[in-house]
């Protein structure tokens, strides 16, 4: 472990994503963790949110039935008024504009929902920005 300038514990992590085979090796530190347990599949989902150090997210997806798991990851990087989403091979950049309605779209919240959690979820974003 090394200490980061903001006085932050900082820790080298490896991740390797399963659907692709690209690894990603990062400096930084866990910033959330969550799991669900799905009765119907039998599947455990654990979600991890990374904070770098150099100011990117990483957010990772782990899943499993048993023996077989399913990892995931993606690196979240802000650019000026972007958002560059990658998952190591593939790389998806659009406005940050976009990011809501396309996070929203894919979380399955409906529009009429989603206009009332845009304001936190657009602070969040912005406290990430910077």
């Amino acid at each position: 472990m090394s200490k980061a300038t903001t006085g932050a514990v900082t820790e080298k992590f490896f991740l390797r994503n399963s659907d692709n085979g690209a690894e990603l090796i990062f400096c930084g530190q866990l910033y959330s963790e969550s799991s669900y347990y799905d009765e119907e599949t039998a599947t455990l989902t654990r979600l991890r949110l990374f904070m770098t150090d150099t100011g990117d997210q990483v957010y990772s997806i782990v899943s499993g039935t048993g023996m077989h798991k399913n990892r995931r990851h993606y690196l979240v990087s802000i650019v000026d008024k972007h958002c560059r989403v990658s998952d190591g091979i593939q790389t998806l950049t659009l406005p940050v504009e976009m990011l809501f309605a396309a996070v929203f779209g894919l979380c399955g919240i409906d529009p009429e929902r989603a206009e009332e959690l845009r304001p936190a979820f657009e602070e969040n974003l912005r406290m990430f920005i910077g």
